[in-house]
Formats: C-alpha cells, structure tokens, sequence
C-alpha cells in the first residue's frame, strides 16, 4: 500500500539525469565577440558543430565592458567544445545566466 513517504520520495526523489540529447542545442561559452568566429571556426575544424551569436545587452556595463558572443553547440558535444575552448584560450569558457 503506497504511503506518503512513498509518494513524496516518488515526486522529490533522487532521478536519474537525462542522457545528453544530440538534436539540443545548449551554449558552450560566453566569449568576447571578436573571439566569436575565431573558435567557432576552431570548433568546426575539430569536428563540432557550432554556431556563434552576438550577445545583445542593454546594460553593457554590469557584466562585461565590451561586446560579447555566445557559442552553441548540441548538448552530446558539450563537454568537448569547452575543452576545445578552454585549450584555446587559457581559461574556462564562462557561461551567462538568463
């Protein structure tokens, strides 16, 4: 008989995490927009997939003070194109919160 532990346990649970979707698209790194191109084009000569957008602020000055880029890969392909970046660069790709 299903008790109220049960059930609670049923909806807050620990569950497992979904495996990595190929065909979502997530964002790899939040870059200065002259680096933009630069690794997108990086990224398709090792083989993934990307895009860049440039990252239109309103406040330019709260985050960052210079013009910024998002680099979007598909979520399978993640991982490998913030080491690719972070290889390049020196640092870590940093990500930007909505």
């Amino acid at each position: 008989m299903p008790t109220f532990r049960s059930a609670w346990n049923w909806v807050f649970g620990k569950h497992l995490p979904d495996p990595p979707n190929p065909d979502k698209t997530v964002e790899a790194g939040w870059v200065p927009v002259w680096q933009g191109p630069m690794l997108t084009e990086l990224l398709k000569n090792e083989g993934v997939p990307a895009v860049w957008v440039e990252d239109f602020n309103l406040n330019m000055g709260v985050y960052n003070r210079e013009a910024m880029a998002r680099i979007f890969v598909t979520e399978d392909r993640k991982a490998e194109a913030e080491a690719i970046i972070e290889d390049f660069t020196g640092t870590s790709p940093r990500h930007r919160k909505l």
